[in-house]
């Protein structure tokens, strides 16, 4: 019998302990709809979607114009639009329709390309004028590297 006891009872202990540490992650708060909504809309202008749009001049003017079909008003350059909304402490914060904030080129320090939050490491922008919308992972070394901030302009 004692023989059994021992056996089961390192078991136990590693069953015990599959629980990660007693506490658990909170479940995301669902996305509101209107920011579904400006994804949908963000996505209405890749290429293969809709071919007769005009091209946005800018990242920024692809941003605004997006957001201004759900009566969203934004400032017109991606600097501006960084001081807009609720600024988020992590990108592990990110939501569908927040903006993401990148430096330019050059890789310095101010703000000069912006990007709509899709989901799971995606976003949405017009990369250089001329070239269209695209998708993109955050995750890429380019945008890695120049990611500055993100804000939620879409609140709950």
């Amino acid at each position: 019998m004692r023989t059994a006891f021992l056996l089961v009872l390192p078991a136990f202990l590693l069953a015990a302990g599959c629980g990660g540490g007693g506490g658990r992650r909170k479940a995301p708060r669902p996305v509101p709809a209107k920011a579904k909504a400006v994804v949908r809309t963000a996505r209405s202008w890749l290429p293969e979607e809709e071919k007769k749009r005009p091209l946005p001049k800018d990242c920024s003017d692809y941003v605004g114009k997006v957001f201004r079909e759900h009566g969203v008003k934004l400032p017109r350059t991606a600097e501006e639009m960084s001081e807009e909304g609720a600024a988020l402490e992590s990108p592990k914060d990110l939501r569908m329709s927040d903006l993401v904030f990148f430096s330019g080129k050059d890789a310095g320090r101010s703000i000069g390309h912006v990007g709509i939050y899709v989901n799971n490491g995606i976003f949405i922008h017009q990369a250089n004028p001329g070239e269209g919308v695209r998708m993109e992972s955050l995750y890429s070394d380019y945008y890695r590297k120049r990611y500055k901030l993100a804000r939620r302009i879409i609140e709950d």
